[in-house]
């Protein structure tokens, strides 16, 4: 059954699933993204969890699941797990990215609902970013399906608009609260490190994957600067590293921040890396004084010596509420093994987890057989090794750099160390 705009249809299933298809002409810029917002009966958002957004995507009651796949979004309901103060479903599509396309430029858009109807909206002649295609609402004790078609000319931040959350053209508001954060991981690139706006599917993608996009972390970046990581340094390389890791941060982390450490003989704390700092933040704690020897950061040697930043950081994070993800990058050299055990067995019994990661080196000694290090609470440490960044895609790279990083959360729950 088609449906036609603002047709009402009265649904009769508990379960429902609902696909927005689409297709894009060639070149397309854009990106298409599907959201779903969960409604009170004053049209209004009520919590952060109302709000199924790409880096957000599903509820943790299950009561909306999500699937994005190329050209589709999937959008499984069970009505019956509805919070009772939802009146309505919203679900809604919104053009983000570097290009100016608007709703026009797709070639089709259409909302399924599986063995109930369709509705394929007019696009032609929308020039705007943003489209509410449907409603799903409470009536008599049961539900039924609004074919709405609505624009909004500014994609998301009209949707939010029109949902409550930040300011209306039209009214002034008053939010007593902080307002849910429904910028996406996409536009807080764009806005604030462009550069990186093509790897943000990717991350959302690769979390999904993971069963991590629920999660939240707080995130730090230990950096080995010892001499032999010169190259690694001159050709871009731990920059590009820390620029995914950012990311992963933001996705992560409320706050949007990225603790950061780095050893040679001596260690140090560096300012920590938001989006506002990332660019060239490499080459600016590099510029911090004078360089001698085989330094690469002035004042930390030349030399690998992982032990003291790590007892450092333990004790920094030890009674940390959340979960903390430490990304740590050598290139090899590893010979103080049993001061390293040391630091990874009194941190197991904390809220951290070691992402152990080799770049461009050799001799990863211990790093390569942590598997086999079972005295300790847990295991919390994951490694892999990179030998040439350069050949290795951002998908590869993120996934190799989430492994793990589940099952240890599951362990540290059970064993009520989160």
């Amino acid at each position: 059954m088609s449906l036609q705009l603002g047709q009402n249809l009265i649904i009769t299933a508990t379960q429902l699933t609902l696909r927005v298809k689409y297709t894009t002409p060639v070149p397309f810029h854009g990106n298409v993204d599907s959201n779903i917002f969960l409604i009170n009966s004053s049209n209004k958002i009520s919590r952060d969890k109302d709000i199924i957004f790409f880096n957000q995507p599903n509820p943790p009651d299950h009561s909306i699941v999500t699937e994005d796949v190329p050209h589709e979004s999937n959008i499984s309901l069970d009505l019956t797990k509805i919070a009772t103060d939802i009146s309505k479903i919203a679900i809604t599509i919104a053009i983000s990215g570097d290009g100016d396309e608007a709703i026009s430029a797709l070639s089709s858009l259409t909302l399924v609902a599986e063995n109930v109807a369709q509705f394929s909206p007019d696009i032609q002649r929308c020039n705007e970013k943003a489209m509410i295609l449907a409603e799903i609402y409470r009536h008599d004790g049961g539900w039924k399906l609004h074919a709405l078609g609505q624009v909004l000319s500014k994609g998301i931040e009209s949707l939010a608009q029109n949902y409550g959350i930040g300011p209306s053209c039209h009214e002034p508001q008053t939010i007593a609260t902080q307002p849910p954060a429904i910028i996406s991981l996409e536009r807080k690139l764009k806005e604030r490190a462009p550069r990186l706006v093509r790897i943000a599917k990717t991350v959302i993608a690769c979390l999904r994957k993971c069963q991590l996009q629920t999660e939240k972390a707080k995130v730090a970046f230990v950096l080995d600067a010892s001499g032999s990581m010169s190259r690694q340094f001159s050709q871009g390389y731990v920059q590009a590293v820390l620029d995914r890791i950012a990311i992963l941060s933001v996705g992560f982390n409320d706050d949007e921040s990225l603790d950061v450490w780095a050893f040679g003989q001596q260690h140090a704390k560096y300012p920590n890396v938001t989006l506002d700092n990332l660019d060239g933040y490499t080459t600016s704690i590099q510029q911090q004084g004078e360089r001698s020897g085989r330094e690469i950061l002035p004042g930390l040697g030349g030399r690998n010596n992982e032990p003291p930043v790590m007892e450092e950081l333990i004790d920094t994070f030890y009674n940390s509420e959340l979960p903390v993800y430490v990304v740590f990058i050598t290139d090899g050299g590893i010979n103080k093994t049993r001061d390293i055990k040391d630091a990874i067995r009194r941190s197991a019994n904390y809220p951290i987890f070691w992402k152990f990661v080799g770049l461009g080196g050799s001799n990863y000694g211990l790093l390569e057989v942590l598997d086999t290090f079972t005295d300790r609470r847990i295991d919390n440490t994951h490694f892999f090794a990179i030998d040439d960044f350069s050949t290795l895609s951002d998908e590869c790279l993120f996934d190799l750099l989430l492994e793990g990083f589940k099952p240890w959360l599951d362990k540290a729950r059970e064993a009520q160390i989160l």
